[in-house]
């Protein structure tokens, strides 16, 4: 690790942390939707696929 690192690991604020956790969960639970709604999309195609064929 260089110093560059360390100093602003040394120099983060409690509140840049918490801030960071909140913007982590928005992420994971903006994957989760996405990867949801994607597997409800592709059983929606086989599903119509299926009953058209």
């Amino acid at each position: 690790m260089s110093n560059d690192v360390l100093v602003r690991r040394a120099q983060r604020n409690p509140l840049s942390e918490v801030r960071e956790a909140r913007h982590q969960r928005a992420l994971q639970t903006s994957a989760i939707i996405s990867g949801i709604a994607g597997v409800t999309a592709a059983a929606l195609a086989v599903i119509t696929f299926g009953l058209g064929a």
